[in-house]
């Protein structure tokens, strides 16, 4: 079924000092909120987000700010096919980079093998990068409230990490006779 209805959160936070206008922005977009523009973000009607909201709206007001927390409801399909599609992009872009950061590690990996370079030093650099990239994953799929085609692409790209680690790790054993 469609969502139709949506929260719009419309503030404005005093400009000093700046973090808490850094404060809210976080908050929102790490619950997966789309900005329509500055100072007006959308998430879709949800009960958990509808709390999350009224307690950041009551936060705002509390620090000064201003804060209208509406229910919009949008009739037009074709709107809310838009937007639904705005926040799948605004994950995707999350998923690229995440598949991005993916390359990167495979690609230090190789230069590890390519120098030798195979050590207990370089064995938990590695596991440490793969470790932020096990635990960025959920954040982004977290925040992709509307299950984003880039998902499936980015568990793939984590599980293959994941097996070139487990190679590298066995070759630093190997070189240290373990």
């Amino acid at each position: 079924m469609l969502n139709k209805s949506w929260n719009l959160l419309i503030y404005r936070v005093p400009s000093q000092p700046s973090t808490r206008r850094v404060y809210v922005w976080r908050k929102l977009k790490g619950w997966g909120g789309l900005y329509l523009q500055q100072s007006v973000c959308v998430l879709p009607q949800r009960q958990e987000l509808q709390q999350q909201l009224g307690k950041l709206a009551a936060e705002i007001v509390e620090g000064g700010g201003e804060a209208d927390l509406l229910t919009v409801v949008i009739e037009d399909d074709a709107q809310n096919l838009r937007l639904i599609e705005r926040f799948q992009q605004q994950a995707n872009e999350e998923y690229q980079e995440f598949l991005g950061r993916c390359q990167d590690f495979h690609r230090e990996l190789e230069h590890e093998r390519q120098e030798s370079n195979f050590t207990f030093a370089e064995l938990d650099e590695n596991e440490a990068e793969l470790a932020k990239l096990q635990s960025w994953l959920p954040k982004i799929h977290e925040r992709d409230l509307f299950e984003a085609t880039g998902y499936v692409a980015a568990i793939e790209a984590l599980k293959l990490c994941e097996q070139d680690f487990q190679e590298f790790s066995q070759q630093v054993y190997d070189a240290q006779d373990l």
